[in-house]
């Protein structure tokens, strides 16, 4: 049967029709693109580990995928498109290691696909397993996060605060911080008062083991209370173990004021930036020779503060093997000026305190 020429004319519009909306929805979403993620069964694995202390648990971890094959298309105000990488969040739980306190979680890296997925970055952290036990009605608060990069995108939350090579090791410490607020609904929350914002965020493009130790010290416990006015001059006030009252408008407690409590130590002497400031610096040098890579005949020395955290910019003085003094400054690594071999090993190590 021989269909009339207008109708034929109307069903190609039609497929024309149908081939531009397709095409329109290729761009916008992917049209008939699966966007599934299907890691291969040989894919590079990247292991997430935490070691939690028996008052806390692990959050739902945050992880993302992203992709420069499927694009996503934004449309500014003026109907100019933006085409950014795709990504796709997975959502996973941390498992306990038999009977310790290990929780895991492992990650394939290669996310394959047809969008060709690749391992971004994954967020997560730590609360309060039972925050009523400060008190009815209170809820977990903020704080204990982490963030961890490894490509050279940014995160959801943000880019990193801090870039590392080969695995990634945190071991950070936390406090206890209960805060009530007054203005809107009333609440009361208990966080962990840490170094830092929330989350900890890093960027480590060659980990394959990311291990992350919060250690909480829960006998030192911040309190706080929100103004139940908004008036000028009304700030938060932050209570300290030792009874000590500080409102001077800062929104979260004084780490270093925490650490200074519980150590016994000048706060100086808890920051490596700091340290200089120390009234009882103990600096040490470790005593492995370190070979310059492109400078056999000379080599350096690093030297770290107690807790073996290394230490920029920092004043020493050094007797060499063959008698000659080096009075200088470590580098941003914390490692002394280049030294000849002669040097090697030292007769005598100093940490003066003198100024340029």
């Amino acid at each position: 049967m021989v269909k009339p020429i207008h109708t034929r004319k109307d069903e190609i519009r039609f497929l024309r029709l149908l081939t531009v909306v397709c095409a329109m929805f290729f761009s916008l979403s992917g049209c008939r693109q699966d966007h599934s993620l299907a890691p291969p069964a040989n894919s590079e694995k990247i292991t997430v580990t935490v070691k939690l202390p028996k008052e806390l648990k692990t959050e739902t971890m945050w992880v993302m995928y992203r992709s420069p094959i499927c694009k996503r298309v934004d449309y500014g105000a003026s109907g100019q498109r933006t085409e950014r990488d795709g990504h796709h969040s997975v959502y996973k739980e941390l498992e306990r290691q038999g009977q310790s306190d290990l929780y895991q979680v492992e990650l394939p890296k290669d996310g394959g696909g047809a969008c060709r997925w690749h391992l971004a970055n994954v967020t997560f952290g730590v609360v309060y397993a039972d925050p009523t036990r400060f008190g009815e009605n209170v809820t977990s608060g903020g704080g204990g996060g982490v963030v961890v990069i490894f490509d050279y995108n940014d995160s959801p939350r943000g880019g990193a605060d801090i870039k590392v090579e080969g695995d990634l090791t945190i071991k950070k410490d936390y406090y206890p911080w209960v805060d009530e607020e007054f203005l809107g609904p009333y609440k009361k929350t208990v966080g962990l008062a840490g170094e830092g914002s929330i989350y900890l965020s890093y960027q480590a493009l060659q980990a394959r083991q990311v291990y992350f130790e919060p250690v909480i010290h829960s006998d030192f416990i911040v309190y706080s209370a929100g103004p139940k006015e908004k008036k000028e001059g009304n700030h938060t006030a932050f209570t300290y173990p030792d009874g000590s009252v500080v409102a001077d408008g800062q929104s979260t407690p004084d780490f270093w004021k925490l650490q200074s409590l519980r150590t016994g130590r000048a706060r100086e002497c808890l920051s490596v930036w700091q340290y200089e400031k120390c009234p009882d610096r103990r600096p040490q040098l470790l005593p492995e020779w370190l070979p310059s890579p492109d400078k056999p005949d000379l080599g350096h020395y690093l030297i770290v503060d107690e807790w073996g955290n290394a230490l920029p910019v920092y004043d020493y003085r050094l007797v060499g093997a063959d008698g000659r003094i080096f009075l200088e400054k470590t580098t941003s690594d914390g490692l002394t000026q280049p030294l000849p071999i002669s040097a090697h090993p030292l007769r005598e190590v100093e940490f003066p305190v003198w100024r340029w």
